[in-house]
């Protein structure tokens, strides 16, 4: 170094050694990337008990610039909370199974030189970060019915009351169930899941991952179809509780453009026709929000049945899938799908037509399959019964509360320019 210059900025690396996608020949990827972008490189590797906070809130009081999470979901979103507010730029390496921050972000993956590139010098994007804290595994509070619009009653007429357990019948994984990030909230960079999508995380195997990638998820799918139905109080704050999209049939470009919400074509990135963050510029939608409230008012809570209940920061999932397209990670509000079927595998199948690429997905408040979507900065469920929840794929043991909390432009992330 030459006597008078500044030293080199330094980058800090928190990588996972477990994935088996930490390759000698990724770690100089990154390496090689970062000193080209006149970065000196630390190395802290991740563990059981560590998962990348601790590393990452080292990594800046120690004066790193950039800090680059490289790993699957859980590590980047351990990551996140360690850079939450500090105005430090984050990169990331995916090297997880389903890398839903990675899709969100519109990064190329398995591209490995051109994510290092990113990482290194990519453009800096303000990104949201979810809070969600779940109550202790003994609360006993109310589902509220006074006031609360009662939904998920069965197309027949019936209450909708089969395939109800008495409790989640999720096994404690072999790793334990996720702890806190931070104080006694979780980190979530994408999505926390409650019922049929918790248990999917449980049930897929880690060797199938290892084998078949995402498609481990699909198998583990199958496994959960029979999987009970929730009774649950739902309540969202600081946004609009009508958010469920009207799509017009108007021609766009020759072709027609129906369904609220659209499926991606698949694709080993995702889907080609969207752009990097997932937007689809040929899709005409059509959003009408219920009129403004006049304050003050009450949060709104409402009551329903569902199989699943998914509290999402971004929307797009593996295999070209995008379930909740009007979702955004820089838009400072949580999108809310509450999913329920009716009917054994009629109601599955028509759920599958709804979401499943190559047609554009439409989702349905009635009929064999209902998808009902909410949109606030604040979401408090309330569960009938202990239920496991998962977050970006770790999963949190059985609780009867859950609250998600947003905190927009948390993170300072660096994406394809």
């Amino acid at each position: 170094m030459t006597a008078g210059t500044d030293p080199a900025p330094v980058a800090a690396v928190v990588i996972n050694p477990t994935k088996s996608a930490a390759t000698r020949a990724v770690r100089q990827a990154l390496g090689d990337a970062l000193h080209e972008a006149g970065y000196r490189t630390v190395w802290l590797e991740t563990s059981a008990r560590e998962t990348g906070a601790t590393q990452a809130r080292l990594a800046v009081a120690s004066g790193a610039g950039l800090v680059v999470a490289a790993g699957g979901d859980g590590t980047v979103r351990s990551v996140a909370a360690g850079l939450a507010g500090t105005g430090v730029d984050m990169g990331i390496m995916p090297l997880g199974t389903a890398n839903l921050a990675a899709r969100n972000l519109g990064l190329p993956l398995r591209r490995q030189t051109e994510l290092a590139r990113i990482a290194a010098a990519g453009r800096t994007t303000p990104t949201d970060l979810v809070w969600v804290r779940t109550e202790a595994a003994g609360h006993t509070g109310p589902l509220p019915t006074t006031g609360a619009a009662v939904r998920g009653a069965a197309a027949d007429g019936t209450d909708g009351a089969d395939n109800r357990g008495d409790i989640d019948s999720i096994a404690e994984p072999p790793q334990g169930w996720a702890r806190p990030t931070l104080g006694n909230e979780h980190a979530c960079l994408v999505v926390a899941g409650i019922g049929f999508d918790a248990g999917l995380v449980a049930s897929t195997r880690p060797a199938l991952k290892e084998r078949l990638s995402w498609g481990a998820y699909g198998l583990a799918a199958l496994e959960n179809l029979g999987r009970r139905r929730m009774d649950l109080v739902l309540g969202v704050e600081g946004g609009t509780m009508a958010a469920v999209a009207e799509v017009s049939e108007r021609a766009v470009g020759g072709a027609a453009v129906s369904g609220a919400l659209g499926a991606a074509g698949s694709s080993p990135d995702g889907d080609a026709r969207a752009d990097a963050r997932g937007n689809h510029p040929d899709r005409v939608i059509a959003v009408v929000p219920e009129p403004p409230p006049a304050p003050p008012r009450p949060p709104r809570t409402e009551r329903m049945t569902a199989r699943t209940l998914l509290i999402a920061n971004g929307g797009r999932l593996p295999a070209g899938v995008t379930l909740l397209p009007e979702a955004r990670l820089d838009d400072g509000l949580l999108d809310v799908a509450a999913i329920d079927t009716l009917h054994g595998l009629w109601g599955w199948a028509s759920l599958a037509r709804q979401v499943l690429p190559p047609r554009p997905a439409s989702y349905s408040t009635r009929g064999a399959a209902q998808v009902l979507l909410r949109r606030g900065r604040e979401v408090t469920v309330w569960l009938d019964l202990p239920t496991a929840v998962e977050i970006d794929g770790d999963l949190v043991a059985p609780t009867r509360g859950v609250r998600a909390r947003v905190q927009p432009g948390a993170l300072r992330v660096r994406c394809p320019a």
